[in-house]
């Protein structure tokens, strides 16, 4: 028997028999919204690719951003505004010095934005036939958060020490970081950056959410998809991950400093453990408002353009790679769908034809 949700029976009569043939459903048949086997592959290539892709570009952003937001034992000779910040990393350390913790930055991105986009979009799809589907962006980026963060916090403790010059390199981090923290070490901060990234996100693709709808609205009272099938899909993709990205950085940067700090900070040269409480209560008693407003400018500098390049990259991955399954599917149909034309010619021929669809 061929499933339902795939398949449908084309029955044909010819001559004194009848003839089923199996034909291929396009799209999801009744509205179950269910994630299929090939979703769950095209989220994670999506994810990972695009993530990518933001990091190559915009690692100095991120690089001068961690030394601005680190304590003062840290940030020394780096303190200032961001294009100050950015020269003394240049002369200091050559134009690699943009690009400190790279390797750690990729070993952050492509997995843990992988498993971020699989967890958030089987979650969004989830909830949107229940009756929190208004809030399925945040709580679909909520779960996606919790889940990458697992791969996520490692690599971002190795970078951020590597970018704040606790040590000289991923290797030695890695190193050390093992033989004197061992595997509480590897996730310190873990706390932090879900304090972070959980709003960040649900933010974040709120706002690009609510975006998309209003530009699905405006093309459907416009007369159809044709502005979606022009160049204009990927430019609108590009402002509107830009809008998302700027307001989710603004409002998540006190969290952003909390979570730098959390992961980099040293007494006297060595790495000491603070809680999310005591490094904020610590923050404020020391900077005031100002602390948590350190690297703002780097962070949205960095945010913006990277949550551009990402949703944009995410949302023309999903598409190459659906519109590849469905050529695929296509390709796979053509042996039916020649058999029935034979079938039907002959049937024409002889006379007698009729078409029953399965009920």
């Amino acid at each position: 028997m061929a499933k339902n949700s795939t398949t449908a029976i084309v029955r044909q009569q010819v001559g004194p028999r009848q003839v089923d043939f199996k034909m291929p459903m396009r799209g999801g048949g009744g509205g179950g919204g269910g994630v299929q086997a090939g979703d769950w592959v095209e989220n994670l290539l999506a994810g990972g690719t695009a993530s990518t892709l933001s990091k190559i570009i915009l690692q100095p952003f991120d690089t001068s951003k961690t030394l601005l937001q680190a304590v003062g034992e840290l940030r020394g000779r780096y303190a200032g505004n961001l294009s100050q910040c950015m020269v003394k990393l240049v002369k200091e350390r050559g134009l690699g010095g943009l690009y400190t913790g790279f390797l750690a930055s990729i070993a952050v991105s492509a997995p843990s934005s992988a498993v971020f986009a699989v967890g958030y979009e089987f979650s969004k799809n989830a909830l949107e036939s229940t009756p929190l589907h208004q809030f399925a962006p945040v709580l679909a980026a909520a779960l996606g958060n919790v889940t990458a963060s697992i791969v996520r916090v490692p690599p971002e403790v190795i970078k951020q020490r590597v970018q704040a010059a606790v040590y000289k390199n991923v290797f030695e981090a890695t190193s050390q970081v093992w033989a004197k923290e061992g595997i509480q070490g590897f996730y310190c901060g873990y706390s932090s950056m879900i304090a972070r990234d959980i709003p960040y996100s649900a933010v974040q693709f709120t706002v690009f959410e609510m975006l998309k709808k209003l530009r699905s609205q405006r093309l459907q009272k416009e007369g159809g998809q044709q502005a979606v099938k022009s160049g204009k899909h990927m430019a609108n993709d590009l402002w509107m991950g830009a809008v998302a990205g700027a307001v989710a950085s603004s409002l998540t940067n006190p969290l952003d400093v909390v979570k730098t700090r959390v992961m980099t900070q040293t007494r006297g040269g060595n790495v000491v453990h603070g809680g999310l409480r005591s490094i904020a209560k610590q923050i404020w008693m020391e900077e005031g408002l100002k602390g948590f407003g350190r690297g703002i400018l780097a962070r949205v500098l960095y945010k913006v353009p990277a949550s551009a390049v990402f949703l944009v990259c995410y949302e023309a991955m999903k598409r190459i790679l659906r519109s590849a399954r469905r050529a695929r599917q296509q390709l796979k149909a053509l042996p039916e769908e020649s058999a029935k034309s034979r079938v039907h010619n002959e049937a024409l021929a002889s006379g007698k034809h009729f078409l029953l669809p399965e009920a």
